[in-house]
Parts: C-alpha cells; structure tokens; sequence
C-alpha cells in the first residue's frame, strides 16, 4: 500500500518531557497516511516523521528517557516522538494532539 502525504509542518517548537521544556527547536514535519484501495478520500492511520535539532540535549534526553519526549508546535499541537539516530531523525508514536 503506498504513502501519501497529507500536510507538512515546520517552525519552532518546544521538545518536553512532561511539564518540562529542555528546549526550543526548529522542527520540519510530514505527516502520512495510507492510501485506500477503492482511491476513497477518506485515508487510514497517519505516521508521522521528520527531523528536529537535537545538538545540546543529549544529556538531557538520556536523563528522562528518550520515551517520554514530546514536541509542542507552534499551532499548539503535540506529537510524542522517538529520536531514530543521532543526526535528529524523529518518528511519531501516535498522532498530532490537539492543544
């Protein structure tokens, strides 16, 4: 089943643990949903991925565990994430939360 994107996001967001804010960050987002086999506009789970900048919060991540992030966009939105490698790489786990 293929890919299609349905909205790209980008800015400046906040990367939380929590309450906590560790930092601010320039994110750029896209977020994907399957497409259906009857070509109905109506379109399955979404999967979100992207890249953020993580230089400086190494530490920070180690010390509240990288399963507890999440990033605040700028339109208020939220997306719990994993960093996948050490360049910012980012996976959704779940979908945009409403603010």
């Amino acid at each position: 089943m293929s890919k299609r994107l349905i909205e790209e996001l980008s800015g400046i967001g906040e990367i939380r643990t929590g309450d906590i804010v560790l930092r601010s960050t320039a994110y750029r987002l896209a977020v994907w949903a399957d497409e259906r086999p009857d070509g109905s506009a109506d379109h399955g789970p979404v999967t979100i991925d992207g890249h953020i900048d993580i230089d400086g919060i190494a530490e920070a991540v180690v010390l509240t565990g990288p399963d507890s992030l999440a990033l605040a966009l700028e339109d208020g939105r939220r997306l719990a994430f994993s960093v996948t490698d050490t360049g910012g790489r980012i996976v959704g786990r779940g979908g945009l939360q409403a603010p």
